[in-house]
């Protein structure tokens, strides 16, 4: 471990979305890090903790993209696999193990911060260890938008109820899918729209269905695009797909990898009375997202 003599400061959580709370408490721990002269480190799981038991939500991002995100900042991430093991630790046993292993010197957590066997273990707790084993602990206080807190489960709410300028305020970013792009019923190339149909993204979010202006990128480009996230059940569909049109676009690109960037919705999804109908919307669903992304400076 980096600089062990000084020992380290932990920045403590789950971090799903790397939103702008997860942001504002991994600036903390930089300070307060320069401030003990100790190291600063993210200290997280590989897994959520509720995978254990059966109950993990839909998530904001793979682990791979949490990873990616989290070491964009410059720290050190140590992200251990939560096990049983873990889940049964009483929180003291927990935070002393921290302390060996890490040579801890400060620990920063968000205020609604758990740990330990069943969640037993709170903040309170926390910084009366702190006091007790000769470490410096630092809550953040909730980032807020529009009056409440910031936080992961209400920005997949946000996703799944369809307000997605708010989920991606709260993200800090626009939310998006990556996986890989993988053949379907070619349903929109008899359109005059072919769509990517995007497989494999892992266990995220779905935004609620429903037209998306968006950015696509593939083959080392990006492009503008419109994203379809439903059944279409214009035409029949049985099972939901994310699907991509993207403009100014013409190639094969089954089986290459492809990430979609949600930044407008556009509208619900809705059943058209023709294939014709739906063709004529997807046409002015088009225009529109051009006018989006052009003001976005996309």
């Amino acid at each position: 471990m980096q600089n062990k003599a000084q020992g380290h400061v932990l920045a403590l959580g789950t971090f799903d979305g790397v939103h702008l709370g997860h942001r504002a408490l991994l600036q903390q721990t930089v300070m307060l890090a320069e401030t003990l002269d100790a190291t600063p480190i993210i200290y997280t799981f590989k897994n959520h903790p509720l995978s254990l038991f059966g109950r993990s939500p839909k998530l904001l991002m793979t682990e791979a993209e949490r990873t990616a995100a989290l070491e964009a900042t410059g720290m050190p991430v140590v992200a251990d696999p939560f096990d049983a093991q873990f889940a049964a630790q009483p929180p003291q046993a927990f935070v002393r193990m921290l302390v060996e292993r890490f040579a801890l010197r400060g620990a920063v957590v968000g205020f609604n911060y758990t740990f330990g066997d069943r969640g037993a273990g709170d903040t309170a707790l926390l910084q009366a260890l702190g006091k007790e084993l000769g470490f410096a602990v630092q809550v953040i206080e909730p980032v807020s938008y529009k009056g409440a807190p910031v936080s992961s489960t209400r920005i997949r709410a946000c996703l799944e109820e369809g307000a997605l300028d708010a989920a991606n305020i709260m993200l800090g970013a626009c939310y998006a899918l990556s996986g890989t792009v993988a053949a379907n019923r070619r349903i929109g190339h008899t359109l005059g729209f072919p769509t990517a149909n995007l497989e494999e993204y892992g266990n995220k979010v779905l935004p609620s269905p429903g037209v998306y202006a968006a950015r696509a990128y593939v083959a080392g480009q990006v492009f503008q695009a419109v994203t379809n996230v439903g059944n279409n059940p214009t035409v029949e569909g049985k099972v939901t797909t994310v699907e991509t049109h993207l403009l100014e676009f013409d190639r094969d690109i089954y089986g290459m990898p492809m990430r979609v960037e949600f930044v407008a919705r556009l509208r619900g999804e809705i059943r058209f009375p023709s294939r014709e109908a739906l063709s004529k919307q997807i046409a002015s669903d088009v225009d529109r997202a051009r006018e989006i992304l052009a003001e976005a400076g996309q």
